[in-house]
C-alpha cells in the first residue's frame, strides 16, 4: 500500500458557479481522467480523494483510494467523477474528506463512513476498514449534524439544533 504524499491542487470557484482545479494529478484527485498535470475543469477537492456533491445530493467521488475512502466498494484509485451507486437514495449534504477516509451526512441526518480505520475513525465501533459507506448508528439519537471534520486518523461532528448549545462528538478506537 503506498502512502499518499503531499499534493499541490489549487481549486479555483467562478463568478458563474464553475469551480476549476488544477495542479499535481498523480491520484486522479483533479478529475481529469489522467494522472498527471492539468487544469481547468468544474470540480472540488480535499486532499488526494475528491467529491462532488450536485445540487440534487449525488455524490461523486475520485482520487487516491488506497484504504477505499471513496466508498466505491473497492481500493481501486478512480481518475473520473464516479457515483456513489450505494447513496444514490440519499440526498448528500455534507462531505468530509481526511487522510485515508471520507464522512457524509445525508439530508436524513444519517451518517455514513468509509476508508482507514486503524485509529476508530469511522465511528463503527471497531478499527476494521471499509471500502462502502457504513452507517455511524451513533448519531441516530444524537441530533442534527451541523458540521462534520475528518482528519488524518480523527473525526469529529459538531451536532445540536440551531439556537441551542452545540456539542462535538469524536471518534476513537479503545
Amino acid at each position: 500500500r503506498r502512502e499518499p504524499t503531499t499534493i499541490l491542487v489549487v481549486v479555483c470557484f467562478s463568478p458563474d458557479d464553475g469551480v476549476y482545479t488544477f495542479g499535481l494529478g498523480q491520484y486522479g484527485q483533479l478529475g481529469h481522467g489522467t494522472f498527471i498535470f492539468e487544469s481547468r475543469i468544474p470540480l472540488c477537492r480535499v486532499d488526494s480523494a475528491v467529491f462532488v456533491s450536485t445540487e440534487n445530493g449525488k455524490l461523486f467521488m475520485f482520487g487516491s483510494n488506497n484504504w477505499g475512502q471513496l466508498g466505491l466498494g473497492s481500493k481501486v484509485t478512480v481518475n473520473k467523477p464516479t457515483c456513489v451507486k450505494a447513496l444514490k437514495s440519499q440526498k448528500v449534504t455534507l462531505v468530509s474528506c481526511g487522510r485515508n477516509h471520507t464522512l457524509i451526512c445525508t439530508a436524513q441526518g444519517n451518517v455514513f463512513a468509509a476508508g482507514g480505520n486503524s485509529e476508530g475513525q469511522l465511528g463503527l465501533g471497531d478499527c476494521e476498514e471499509r471500502t462502502s459507506f457504513h452507517r455511524i448508528r451513533f448519531f441516530d439519537s444524537h441530533g442534527p449534524i451541523r458540521m462534520l471534520s475528518a482528519g488524518s486518523n480523527t473525526s469529529a461532528a459538531l451536532t445540536g439544533d440551531l439556537g441551542s448549545k452545540f456539542s462535538s462528538r469524536f471518534f476513537q478506537c479503545k
